[in-house]
């Protein structure tokens, strides 16, 4: 009797099946869709300005990437001006700024009568006697990084030295909030004079912005 009843029990249950019924059961679903890298942006942009107070001046602006340049001629004693650099971060990630820089300077290609006189050697180039004053701005603060408004000093007297400040320089270039940097210059018209007379002062800055490692 019991034997008949289980073979009868399993009969139901596999009509049940395959009739279609099913057994009830809690579910629940979760999604995680999108998931997306994408890399940040750090770019440089140098936006270059360039005043000159008493001789003529060239400035290229070129687009980013592109090489930037004041370039002052006839210089003489007395004269003075400016160059501005404005450095931006326009990407989307933070970036530290530097530096490397380079002078050069020439004599020229043949001292005219005027300038043996006074410097009969050929020794005394305008990058001894081309003065500079280097200002940084944050957005919020001025700072004299070689010289001041009141004390210039001399572009490579010692040696380098406007170069070593320059290339001394690390900052946090804050996205939104350029740095800007200005070099004052000046030919002191009361202590310089002859020796100069077609000499040449170069000035050639890489700057670069790298990542900030927290």
């Amino acid at each position: 009797m019991k034997k008949t009843l289980g073979l009868i029990l399993i009969a139901l249950l596999a009509v049940g099946l395959v009739g279609g019924y099913t057994l009830a059961y809690f579910s629940d679903t979760e999604t995680s869709t999108g998931n997306t890298w994408t890399s940040g942006t750090l770019n440089l942009v140098n936006v270059i300005s360039g005043t000159p107070d008493t001789d003529s001046v060239v400035v290229t602006e070129g687009a980013d990437g592109d090489n930037d340049k004041v370039v002052f001629s006839s210089v003489v004693p007395g004269s003075s001006g400016t160059i501005t650099w404005t450095l931006s971060n326009t990407g989307d990630t933070a970036g530290t700024l530097t530096m490397a820089a380079i002078t050069t300077f020439d004599e020229g290609a043949a001292a005219m009568e005027p300038e043996l006189t006074a410097d009969p050697t050929n020794l005394v180039g305008l990058g001894q006697k081309l003065m500079v004053w280097v200002t940084r701005y944050d957005g919020t603060t001025t700072t004299d990084i070689l010289g001041t408004t009141l004390a210039y000093e001399a572009m490579n007297v010692p040696v380098d030295n406007l170069v070593d400040v320059l290339e001394a320089e690390s900052q946090s270039l804050v996205l939104g909030t350029p740095l800007v940097y200005v070099l004052h210059w000046e030919v002191p018209g009361d202590e310089v004079g002859n020796e100069i007379q077609g000499d040449t002062a170069e000035l050639d800055i890489t700057f670069t912005l790298d990542q900030t490692i927290a």
